[in-house]
């Protein structure tokens, strides 16, 4: 956990890196936004609470459900550095 980005010694090291600080940072915004949308359900607004709710956990989700579509379509993937 303690290298850095940009001294890995191959591309698909640093590619796989990058991804995981990308998934990294959309959980992060992913968990903000359904609670906002719990917010908004709890106001009173239900239907953009539960637009948010879905969207948060599409954020989430993405880099997973783009992983499975390149695999689906036989494309190869670069695996999501932990």
């Amino acid at each position: 956990m303690n290298t850095l980005v940009l001294a890995q010694a191959s591309l698909d090291g640093a590619m796989s890196e990058g991804l995981g600080i990308i998934a990294r940072f959309l959980f992060i915004v992913a968990v903000i936004v359904i609670a906002h949308g719990g917010w908004q359900i709890r106001s009173g607004n239900a239907d953009q609470g539960k637009m948010s709710i879905v969207g948060g956990l599409l954020l989430g989700l993405s880099v997973v459900i783009a992983e499975a579509l390149f695999n689906a379509g036989g494309m190869p993937t670069i695996s999501v550095g932990q």
